[in-house]
Protein backbone atom coordinates (compact mmCIF):
# COMPACT_ATOMS: atom_id res chain seq x y z
CA UNK A 1 0.00 0.00 0.00
CA UNK A 2 2.82 2.39 0.93
CA UNK A 3 4.56 1.66 -2.39
CA UNK A 4 1.39 2.75 -4.20
CA UNK A 5 1.09 5.87 -2.05
CA UNK A 6 4.63 6.88 -2.99
CA UNK A 7 3.79 6.39 -6.69
CA UNK A 8 0.69 8.52 -6.16
CA UNK A 9 2.75 11.19 -4.42
CA UNK A 10 4.90 11.57 -7.56
CA UNK A 11 1.74 12.52 -9.45
CA UNK A 12 0.52 14.71 -6.56
CA UNK A 13 3.73 16.74 -6.43
CA UNK A 14 4.31 16.99 -10.18
CA UNK A 15 0.73 17.73 -11.40
CA UNK A 16 1.01 21.48 -10.74
CA UNK A 17 4.73 21.77 -11.38
CA UNK A 18 4.45 24.20 -14.28
CA UNK A 19 7.37 25.00 -16.55
CA UNK A 20 9.92 22.22 -17.06
CA UNK A 21 13.13 24.12 -17.85
CA UNK A 22 16.40 22.30 -18.72
CA UNK A 23 17.77 23.01 -15.23
CA UNK A 24 14.64 21.40 -13.72
CA UNK A 25 15.14 18.27 -15.84
CA UNK A 26 18.76 18.18 -14.66
CA UNK A 27 17.57 18.34 -11.03
CA UNK A 28 15.02 15.60 -11.78
CA UNK A 29 17.65 13.21 -13.17
CA UNK A 30 20.01 14.05 -10.31
CA UNK A 31 17.25 13.15 -7.84
CA UNK A 32 16.60 9.84 -9.63
CA UNK A 33 20.34 9.08 -9.58
CA UNK A 34 20.66 9.79 -5.84
CA UNK A 35 17.53 7.74 -5.08
CA UNK A 36 18.82 4.76 -7.07
CA UNK A 37 22.24 4.89 -5.38
CA UNK A 38 20.64 4.87 -1.92
CA UNK A 39 18.22 2.08 -2.93
CA UNK A 40 20.99 -0.27 -4.05
CA UNK A 41 23.63 0.48 -1.42
CA UNK A 42 25.00 -2.40 0.66
CA UNK A 43 24.18 -2.09 4.41
CA UNK A 44 27.14 -1.20 6.64
CA UNK A 45 28.19 -2.90 9.88
CA UNK A 46 26.84 -1.80 13.26
CA UNK A 47 28.67 1.14 14.85
CA UNK A 48 27.88 2.27 18.42
CA UNK A 49 30.26 5.25 18.44
CA UNK A 50 28.23 8.08 19.99
CA UNK A 51 29.23 10.63 17.34
CA UNK A 52 28.08 8.24 14.63
CA UNK A 53 24.86 7.55 16.58
CA UNK A 54 24.21 11.32 16.68
CA UNK A 55 24.74 11.45 12.91
CA UNK A 56 22.31 8.54 12.52
CA UNK A 57 19.73 10.57 14.41
CA UNK A 58 20.15 13.51 12.04
CA UNK A 59 19.99 11.34 8.93
CA UNK A 60 17.26 9.02 10.21
CA UNK A 61 14.82 11.82 11.02
CA UNK A 62 15.19 13.12 7.46
CA UNK A 63 12.60 10.50 6.50
CA UNK A 64 10.04 12.62 8.38
CA UNK A 65 10.83 15.79 6.45
CA UNK A 66 11.83 14.58 2.97
CA UNK A 67 9.15 12.75 0.96
CA UNK A 68 10.16 9.39 -0.47
CA UNK A 69 13.04 8.92 1.97
CA UNK A 70 12.64 6.12 4.52
CA UNK A 71 14.48 6.91 7.74
CA UNK A 72 14.36 3.24 8.79
CA UNK A 73 15.90 2.13 5.50
CA UNK A 74 18.69 4.71 5.86
CA UNK A 75 19.44 3.34 9.34
CA UNK A 76 19.59 -0.17 7.87
CA UNK A 77 22.13 1.06 5.30
CA UNK A 78 24.13 2.72 8.08
CA UNK A 79 24.09 -0.61 9.95
CA UNK A 80 22.43 0.76 13.09
CA UNK A 81 18.73 -0.04 12.67
CA UNK A 82 18.73 -2.94 15.16
CA UNK A 83 20.96 -1.07 17.63
CA UNK A 84 18.88 2.12 17.66
CA UNK A 85 15.30 1.06 16.99
CA UNK A 86 15.26 -2.43 18.48
CA UNK A 87 17.90 -3.08 21.15
CA UNK A 88 18.08 0.44 22.62
CA UNK A 89 14.30 0.91 22.55
CA UNK A 90 13.79 -2.46 24.27
CA UNK A 91 16.27 -1.52 27.01
CA UNK A 92 14.58 1.87 27.45
CA UNK A 93 11.19 0.18 27.79
CA UNK A 94 12.58 -2.27 30.32
CA UNK A 95 14.18 0.54 32.36
CA UNK A 96 11.00 2.63 32.35
CA UNK A 97 8.83 -0.30 33.49
CA UNK A 98 11.38 -1.24 36.18
CA UNK A 99 11.49 2.35 37.42
CA UNK A 100 7.71 2.47 37.80
CA UNK A 101 7.97 -0.68 39.92
CA UNK A 102 10.60 0.99 42.11
CA UNK A 103 13.49 -1.09 40.76
CA UNK A 104 16.60 1.02 40.08
CA UNK A 105 19.10 -1.81 39.56
CA UNK A 106 19.76 -0.58 36.02
CA UNK A 107 21.94 2.19 37.49
CA UNK A 108 24.62 -0.42 38.21
CA UNK A 109 24.14 -2.23 34.89
CA UNK A 110 26.84 -0.89 32.54
CA UNK A 111 25.24 -2.48 29.47
CA UNK A 112 21.87 -0.86 30.09
CA UNK A 113 23.50 2.49 30.86
CA UNK A 114 25.37 2.23 27.56
CA UNK A 115 22.12 1.63 25.67
CA UNK A 116 20.47 4.54 27.48
CA UNK A 117 23.34 6.80 26.39
CA UNK A 118 22.91 5.55 22.82
CA UNK A 119 19.14 6.20 22.74
CA UNK A 120 19.69 9.61 24.36
CA UNK A 121 22.32 10.65 21.81
CA UNK A 122 20.17 9.29 18.97
CA UNK A 123 17.17 11.29 20.22
CA UNK A 124 19.30 14.43 20.46
CA UNK A 125 20.53 13.90 16.90
CA UNK A 126 16.96 13.34 15.70
CA UNK A 127 15.75 16.56 17.36
CA UNK A 128 18.69 18.52 15.93
CA UNK A 129 18.07 17.05 12.49
CA UNK A 130 14.33 17.72 12.60
CA UNK A 131 14.88 21.39 13.43
CA UNK A 132 17.82 22.00 11.08
CA UNK A 133 16.53 20.04 8.05
CA UNK A 134 13.06 21.61 8.24
CA UNK A 135 14.64 25.09 8.30
CA UNK A 136 17.04 24.28 5.46
CA UNK A 137 14.26 22.70 3.38
CA UNK A 138 12.01 25.70 3.97
CA UNK A 139 14.77 28.10 2.91
CA UNK A 140 15.75 26.27 -0.29
CA UNK A 141 12.09 25.75 -1.29
CA UNK A 142 11.51 29.47 -0.92
CA UNK A 143 14.61 30.39 -2.92
CA UNK A 144 14.73 27.59 -5.57
CA UNK A 145 11.25 26.07 -5.39
CA UNK A 146 11.02 24.51 -8.88
CA UNK A 147 14.55 23.09 -8.85
CA UNK A 148 14.13 21.58 -5.37
CA UNK A 149 10.67 20.21 -6.26
CA UNK A 150 12.09 18.56 -9.40
CA UNK A 151 14.92 17.11 -7.30
CA UNK A 152 12.41 15.70 -4.78
CA UNK A 153 10.24 14.21 -7.55
CA UNK A 154 13.30 12.52 -9.04
CA UNK A 155 14.45 11.31 -5.64
CA UNK A 156 11.04 9.78 -4.89
CA UNK A 157 11.05 8.03 -8.29
CA UNK A 158 14.59 6.72 -7.72
CA UNK A 159 13.77 5.52 -4.21
CA UNK A 160 11.02 3.22 -5.51
CA UNK A 161 13.73 0.58 -5.79
CA UNK A 162 14.13 0.85 -2.02
CA UNK A 163 10.38 0.39 -1.50
CA UNK A 164 9.92 -2.38 -4.10
CA UNK A 165 7.65 -4.91 -2.32
CA UNK A 166 9.17 -8.03 -3.88
CA UNK A 167 12.70 -8.56 -2.59
CA UNK A 168 14.67 -11.16 -0.69
CA UNK A 169 17.30 -10.50 1.96
CA UNK A 170 20.65 -12.04 1.01
CA UNK A 171 23.04 -12.62 3.91
CA UNK A 172 26.82 -12.74 3.78
CA UNK A 173 28.40 -16.21 3.69
CA UNK A 174 31.87 -17.63 4.00
CA UNK A 175 32.53 -21.32 3.24
CA UNK A 176 28.76 -21.91 3.02
CA UNK A 177 28.27 -20.54 6.57
CA UNK A 178 26.43 -17.34 7.43
CA UNK A 179 28.60 -14.54 8.81
CA UNK A 180 27.34 -13.13 12.11
CA UNK A 181 27.86 -9.77 13.78
CA UNK A 182 28.99 -9.43 17.40
CA UNK A 183 25.42 -10.01 18.58
CA UNK A 184 25.00 -13.21 16.61
CA UNK A 185 22.75 -11.73 13.93
CA UNK A 186 23.21 -12.52 10.25
CA UNK A 187 24.99 -9.78 8.29
CA UNK A 188 22.95 -8.44 5.36
CA UNK A 189 24.88 -8.35 2.08
CA UNK A 190 22.20 -6.96 -0.22
CA UNK A 191 18.54 -7.19 -1.19
CA UNK A 192 17.61 -9.25 -4.24
CA UNK A 193 14.66 -7.72 -6.08
CA UNK A 194 12.59 -9.96 -8.33
CA UNK A 195 9.53 -9.88 -10.59
CA UNK A 196 6.69 -11.68 -8.79
CA UNK A 197 4.63 -14.50 -10.26
CA UNK A 198 1.41 -12.85 -11.40
CA UNK A 199 -0.47 -16.14 -11.01
CA UNK A 200 0.10 -16.31 -7.26
CA UNK A 201 -2.75 -15.10 -5.04
CA UNK A 202 -0.32 -13.30 -2.72
CA UNK A 203 1.04 -11.31 -5.67
CA UNK A 204 -2.46 -10.28 -6.77
CA UNK A 205 -3.22 -9.09 -3.24
CA UNK A 206 0.04 -7.11 -3.17
CA UNK A 207 -0.73 -5.47 -6.51
CA UNK A 208 -4.21 -4.68 -5.24
CA UNK A 209 -2.73 -2.91 -2.22
CA UNK A 210 -0.39 -0.94 -4.51
CA UNK A 211 -3.41 0.34 -6.45
CA UNK A 212 -5.18 1.02 -3.15
CA UNK A 213 -2.26 3.25 -2.13
CA UNK A 214 -2.44 5.15 -5.43
CA UNK A 215 -6.22 5.50 -5.04
CA UNK A 216 -5.85 6.94 -1.53
CA UNK A 217 -3.58 9.71 -2.84
CA UNK A 218 -5.94 10.43 -5.75
CA UNK A 219 -8.92 10.66 -3.38
CA UNK A 220 -7.01 13.02 -1.09
CA UNK A 221 -6.13 15.15 -4.13
CA UNK A 222 -9.75 15.10 -5.36
CA UNK A 223 -11.20 16.27 -2.05
CA UNK A 224 -8.43 18.84 -1.70
CA UNK A 225 -9.37 20.35 -5.06
CA UNK A 226 -13.08 20.16 -4.24
CA UNK A 227 -12.62 22.10 -1.00
CA UNK A 228 -10.78 24.84 -2.89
Amino acid sequence: CFFGMVIGSIYYISKDFGNWKPVNFLALFLGVFIGLIISFMTPAKENDNLWFVFLCGIIGVSGMTLPGLSGSFILILLGNYVLLLVDSVNVLGNVVSSTFLGNYDFINDTIKIRYLKIIGVFSAGSLFGLISISHILGYVLKKWRQIVTALIIGFIAGSLGNLWPWKRTIYKKEDALYLLDKKGNKIVEYYERYIPNIEETETLFSIGFVFLGITIILIIDFYGRKRK
